[in-house]
């Protein structure tokens, strides 16, 4: 028997099977409002907090991440679709474009780190991101001067991202989580990745049906 030539074999197979998964997503630490009464949401706003000169790019993650949650059974509309790319949502645009709309909840996503070569694995209990204090506004405010001075996707990083889902009804925080998406390749690979693994999650905590 020729051990090396089965050995070529398995590695190529391997290679393939590797190749083929694409990017791996894990929420690494998360919170949520125990008070919330869960099992509500059916309709949801998709937001991507990303730098205002990338509508291109924020286009493709509201469209993945509705992809994602439709699949579930969840209707989700991305906010690209109601309102200009280029405004600021405050309460006054929030109720212009959406309050008719009657969500149940909003869900935002944010790139908060890219890690380069990264030697260990995070795992961590997760506190409520500092401006959620305030609410949506308060965090939405400070999480787009942030996505409008940041980086965004290279290859061969961790990429950390912060997704954050709020009541719609009174803008509080119910749900926040920290995902790792490692070694993409592509930005639609961590958006595929981080979609999956969020309705996952909110489906086993029982946010979503």
């Amino acid at each position: 028997m020729n051990y090396k030539y089965i050995a070529v074999i398995a590695i190529f197979l391997l290679s393939l099977v590797i190749a083929s998964c694409g990017a791996s997503t894990e929420i690494v630490g998360d919170w949520s409002d125990s008070n919330y009464k869960k099992g509500n949401i059916d309709k949801l706003l998709v937001l991507g907090i990303v730098n205002k000169d990338k509508p291109l790019l924020r286009r493709r993650v509201e469209d993945g991440l509705k992809n994602a949650f439709e699949k579930h059974g969840i209707e989700a509309i991305p906010s690209m679709d109601i309102m200009p790319y280029d405004e600021t949502i405050d309460s006054t645009t929030f109720d212009k474009y959406f309050k008719d709309l009657n969500f149940d909840a909003v869900i935002t996503v944010r790139v908060v780190g890219l890690e380069k070569d990264r030697n260990y694995k995070a795992g961590y209990a997760y506190v409520v991101p500092y401006n959620n204090y305030y609410g949506f506004y308060g965090y939405y405010y400070a999480a787009v001067s942030y996505a409008n001075t940041s980086g965004y996707l290279s290859k061969s990083v961790t990429v950390v991202i912060e997704n954050n889902l709020y009541d719609a009804k009174n803008k509080k925080l119910i749900w926040s989580g920290i995902s790792e998406t490692i070694d993409p390749d592509k930005a639609s690979d961590v958006i595929n990745s981080v979609g999956s693994a969020l309705v996952d999650k909110l489906s086993s905590e029982g946010f979503i049906k």
